[in-house]
């Protein structure tokens, strides 16, 4: 475990696989290291995740599977943000998840930025998405 650092971790309610596998395949830079799964010791979650450690852009994440009934609520409370400098990427990354998540807002200019959008994907992960024009 990388040590003198935050790291993300992210709670689901049972699609902890789904969602790791999802945001490895649509990050640029993004592995994932482990992956390790509930035994029968508790059946309301044999065979969800226990541990998954990935990378998303090359920073390191965690994530765990609660049952529905445990798992926190999810919320836009905290988000990842994301300030890209390609504006294809950006757009692609946008599209992907509000293809299948809740667009809080944009994308539109804000600020400094060209491109800003909040959304919050299909597994409840909320995401700041920003563009700076070069």
């Amino acid at each position: 475990m990388e040590q003198d650092r935050p790291i993300s971790f992210f709670s689901f309610p049972g699609t902890a696989a789904a969602a790791v596998n999802f945001y490895v395949q649509l990050f640029p830079n993004s592995e994932l290291i482990e992956l390790t799964y509930f035994g029968d010791e508790q059946p309301e979650l044999t065979g969800k995740v226990y541990n998954a450690s990935f990378t998303l852009m090359g920073q390191s994440f965690y994530a765990l599977d609660f049952t529905p009934k445990e798992a926190p609520p999810a919320s836009w409370q905290t988000s990842q943000f994301i300030e890209f400098s390609d504006t294809h990427l950006f757009d692609r990354i946008f599209t992907t998840l509000a293809s299948s998540g809740h667009v809080l807002m944009g994308p539109e200019p804000i600020a400094q930025f060209d491109k800003a959008a909040w959304v919050t994907d299909q597994f409840g992960i909320t995401w700041q998405l920003v563009h700076r024009a070069a």
